[in-house]
């Protein structure tokens, strides 16, 4: 008995296209798609697990039954050996589990596989079954049936979509129109890759033959890939649909039907031959064939579609083309083929009247076209970059990756259009694309495949001399891979006298990447940093190849696996992959591509093993998050590079930059940074540095930004030092904080000149960022001293400056160029920028800034004060979502000019109850308050205030000058409050304070 049932379930298993890994007692493990690739393996497994359960219905009835487990992964293949397995990993543990799970006759199918046959079965409702090692248990389901041979193309609950075929479309209704007037066959050829648009531009064809009158006779087949008696398989459905036989009917409804072409029963494997010698019974079938074609030909055109022709057998394309040949009538055969049919067939159509369509991947606007029309004109923002690039023009990758985002909730209806999430790192090609494109891979000869392999290594752009010395042992053909139109040769060459190529589609590039094992793929990864580094000579511009090759080639997870036996290949490897990384880091910090460098950074403290150096590495980390404004992150780098760092210069320093980056960026967290923090970094720096040294310079710079009105003594003694010391950089921030110091105090000249002299040593500076900073804070001197004509040049200048930098310093761009307008009382230009603001606080929401809020803040008062009364209640509540908190000292000033615009009295009372201006330096918060008393009328406070901004030659006096001449009733204090603003160009504030009269 159980000799039996091996032989059947082997049977069975191979007839579906598997391989049986093994039997074990009366246990049967079956793979499919490997060792070689299946594009439907899935599909083909699960077709096999339910021929298993009838197989042994048969053969047993009810005594015996299968509990059948199926599942859906990457795992390891080996070399098959006797009584042992060739396949391992996850995923054959999970299938052994659901096997247990499963009840008797019952197939268990894990989520993997569900999602990959989606259409083509039928399933029960989810389940969850316990397994060893998987806590949440193991998501699957119950098989039902079968619903299809081979799984529907299209998602579910999309719309259809034909673009980009308009061509195509042409040759086929010549073709049809000539067929039909000449009444003489014609066969035409649609060749293209898996999923490039094959079926989908026949069934376009075919609904347009639908409309004609007379209508149309059309007859379908299709070719499968795998399965017994299959020969004449897509004909037998052509006869089947004219006869209208059914799949349940006996053999005698069939024969009925023929009457008496009763030898086209072959077609459907009845024995019908009577003893006739083979040939002569296949030249009776032929002819057969196209008599009955004739006959339902001269009746009114017909065309016939033969799907998948590089699947059929050598008879049934023989016939193919005698039907071609000899059929006398308008009768139109189209077949269906993948690119390396003509190789298997090279003389395909030649006997006969031909025409080949080749069908070419979408142009990336009909792309964009055809994804609008999937989604029903609701593209959303970020999906042409996910989709279209990856897919890069076919149709069924395009549809599969749609699927999965949809099935992996990636992508959502929201409000009768659709919504992106972001991608997370492990979304990867989908099953369904991977297996079409691993099984045309798997179609190479080995040596060519490994070729191909050895390109995806190196990159989507590769070139013939490396890929040689990494598959040095075999002696791949590049052309094939070339005619197999895999790759594609470029016009020139980056390597001096190296050929250029390119991997076709991304998809298959990873794709044959993702089929080399992982101890293969290192070594390949390490061959080629090595190559690259001998061959290039070390250059600078290579540092971000050699950085992720060598990498790759250690990896913490396959290290071992890789280079087990060779500990000391692996610490070099190591060595050469950090110095690379912090090399290639250095640049991309260098070129402000931020997130670029911090990438290479992070891999290089995966990497590091020693204290010291990660120290160093996180110092990086912190410096580079500076640049970008990401507060959090510096300070959390920053507090790791202190871990089991003893050495006292060493810390001091650390403190030094913790406490001088969070005092002068005092606006990059959500949350304003505790001032105790900050002042016990200062100490904590300023006890540990040297006298002499830079970190001591720094604490005292951190000092007077933090606390400028009792710094003054501090920044005089950074600026001495920063002389001692020749460093430029701190010498331009001492000054700085010489300008902030002054500033505190209602200095305003003093404060200009210190941020005069920063002005003027910009030429030697190198560093953009610095830059960026010295105009952003010298705004800040130039207005108070009502320096209109210098603040434009400063913010313009910055502007420029800051063009190629992070989106955080654009940012800071827009609410400089506002900060001018608005002082200046230009509405209608603030107003304007608000069409840079917005977008500038949308590219900046990943940091913080406490000026995402204030540029909303500014343009949303611009539009009160013009009238724009909706537009300015949505920009701000557009800057209250942003949540910033801690921050009223710089939103609560534009906050009461707005509720002075609404004339909302009770906000201004309830604002000036919860908050006071600071010091000089708080300009705007001194003028929106005098603003406030005078909106109130509170008349005896602004003779209490107002008197000591009468600051002469500043900004500030006009503004003092006409609250004290309201609140003294006074015209000619208001007068020269006029003659103030008018000598400064305030012709809006001008205008304002003449109505006081």
């Amino acid at each position: 008995m159980l000799e039996r049932f091996y032989d059947a379930m082997a049977a069975e298993i191979e007839a579906a296209g598997g391989t049986v890994e093994k039997f074990a007692g009366d246990a049967v493990m079956a793979v499919f798609g490997a060792p070689a690739s299946l594009e439907d393996h899935a599909e083909r497994a699960l077709h096999g697990a339910l021929a298993l359960q009838r197989r042994l219905r048969e053969l047993f009835g009810e005594t015996l039954a299968l509990r059948i487990g199926v599942n859906t992964g990457e795992v390891v293949v080996g070399t098959p050996r006797e009584g042992s397995s060739f396949v391992t990993g996850d995923p054959v543990n999970v299938a052994a589990r659901l096997e247990q799970a499963a009840e008797p006759g019952e197939i268990l199918v894990g989520e993997r596989t569900i999602a990959t046959v989606r259409g083509a079965f039928e399933f029960a409702e989810p389940q969850t079954v316990e397994a060893k090692g998987k806590p949440g248990g193991v998501e699957c389901r119950r098989l039902v049936r079968g619903l299809s041979l081979m799984r529907p193309r299209g998602v579910g609950g999309l719309r259809r979509a034909f673009v980009g075929r308009d061509r195509e479309m042409d040759a086929l209704e010549r073709a049809y129109a000539e067929v039909a007037n000449r009444r003489e066959p014609q066969l035409v050829t649609i060749l293209g890759d898996a999923g490039v648009g094959k079926t989908r531009i026949v069934r376009e064809f075919w609904e347009r033959l639908g409309g004609r009158s007379p209508e149309t006779l059309r007859r379908t087949g299709r070719c499968l890939s795998y399965g017994q008696g299959i020969t004449y398989w897509p004909l037998a459905e052509v006869l089947k649909e004219h006869l209208g036989i059914l799949e349940s009917d006996p053999p005698t409804v069939a024969l009925e039907r023929l009457g008496s072409r009763e030898i086209l029963g072959l077609t459907l494997g009845l024995d019908v031959t009577h003893g006739l010698h083979p040939l002569a019974a296949r030249d009776r079938f032929q002819d057969a064939w196209v008599g009955f074609l004739e006959e339902i030909a001269a009746e009114r055109p017909t065309v016939v579609l033969i799907e998948d022709v590089h699947w059929g057998e050598e008879q049934l394309l023989d016939l193919l083309e005698r039907i071609v040949r000899d059929t006398r009538g308008p009768l139109l055969l189209i077949a269906t083929a993948r690119p390396e049919f003509l190789e298997q067939r090279p003389g395909w159509g030649s006997r006969g009247r031909a025409t080949t369509l080749e069908l070419d991947a979408l142009s990336s606007d009909d792309a964009v076209q055809l994804l609008d029309e999937l989604l029903g004109g609701t593209l959303p923002a970020g999906l042409r970059e996910v989709v279209v690039q990856r897919a890069e023009g076919n149709p069924f990758f395009v549809e599969e990756l749609l699927g999965t985002l949809i099935d992996r909730q990636l992508l959502e209806r929201q409000n009768g259009s659709w919504r992106l999430a972001e991608l997370p790192a492990d979304f990867t090609v989908p099953d369904t694309v991977q297996a079409v494109v691993a099984a045309r891979v798997d179609l190479l000869d080995p040596a060519e495949k490994q070729a191909l392999q050895a390109a995806s290594v190196i990159g989507r752009i590769f070139w013939a001399g490396p890929v040689y010395e990494l598959v040095h042992d075999s002696e791949p053909d590049l052309r094939i891979l070339e005619e197999r139109d895999f790759i594609r040769r470029r016009p020139g060459s980056s390597i001096a006298g190296d050929r250029e190529y390119a991997i076709k589609h991304a998809l298959t590039r990873e794709v044959a990447y993702a089929g080399l094992p992982k101890a293969r793929r290192a070594r390949l990864h390490a061959a080629f940093a090595r190559w690259l580094e001998r061959t290039g000579d070390g250059r600078d511009e290579d540092a971000p190849i050699l950085a992720h090759h060598y990498a790759e080639a250690v990896r913490p997870d396959d290290a071992d696996l890789a280079w087990g036996s060779a500990e000391g290949e692996l610490l070099e490897l190591r060595a050469c992959a950090l110095a690379w990384l912090r090399r290639a880091a250095e640049r991309a910090i260098g070129r402000f591509e931020i997130d670029e460098g911090l990438a290479l950074l992070h891999r290089a403290l995966a990497l590091e093993s020693d204290q010291a150096d990660r120290a160093a590495l996180w110092r990086e980390v912190g410096r580079a998050n500076v640049f970008k404004f990401d507060g959090e992150a510096f300070w959390e780098a920053m507090l790791n590079s202190l871990e089991g760092t003893t050495d006292p210069t060493t810390v001091a320093d650390t403190y030094s930059i913790l406490a001088f980056q969070t005092a002068t960026r005092a606006a990059m967290w959500k949350r304003r940074p505790d001032r105790g923090l900050i002042a016990g970094w200062i100490d904590r720096a300023l006890e540990l540095s040297e006298p002499d040294a830079a970190a001591r310079a720094r604490a005292l710079i951190a000092r007077t930004y933090f606390d400028p009105e009792g710094s003054g003594d501090a920044a005089r003694e950074a600026g001495d030092l920063a002389e001692r010391l020749g460093d430029i950089e701190l010498r331009s921030w001492a000054w700085g904080a010489g300008s902030e110091a002054a500033l505190s105090r209602g200095d305003y000249d003093e404060a200009f000149d210190w941020a005069r002299r920063r002005f003027d040593i910009v030429p030697e500076l190198t560093d953009p960022d610095h830059i960026a900073l010295i105009y952003l804070f010298g705004l800040n001197a130039c207005i108070p001293i009502g320096r209109f004509d210098q603040a434009r040049w400063v913010s313009e200048t910055h502007d420029a400056v800051t063009s190629n930098l992070t989106p955080h310093h654009r940012l800071h761009a827009v609410a400089m160029l506002i900060t001018v307008e608005q002082s200046a009382g230009r509405w209608e230009a603030v107003r304007d920028l608000a069409q840079r603001a917005e977008p500038a606080v949308a590219a900046n929401i990943a940091t913080p800034c406490a000026l995402n809020v204030w540029s909303l803040l500014a343009c949303a008062l611009a539009n009160f004060l013009l009238g724009n009364e909706q537009e300015a209640r949505r920009l701000e509540r557009s800057a209250e979502d942003l949540g910033m908190e801690g921050y009223s000292h710089v939103f609560d000033p534009i906050f009461i000019e707005i509720a002075i615009a609404r004339g909302d009295l009770a906000e201004i009372e309830r604002k000036l109850g919860e908050w006071h201006p600071g010091g000089f330096d708080d300009i705007d918060g001194l003028i929106a308050r005098l603003n406030a008393l005078v909106a109130l009328e509170r008349r005896a406070e602004i003779e209490e205030e107002a008197p000591a901004m009468v600051k002469p030659k500043t900004y500030l006096e006009p503004f003092a000058l006409r609250a004290l001449g309201y609140a003294r009733n006074d015209i000619g204090l208001v007068q020269q409050a006029i003659e103030k603003y008018d000598a400064m160009g305030l012709e809006w504030h001008a205008a304002q304070t003449r109505e006081l009269m």
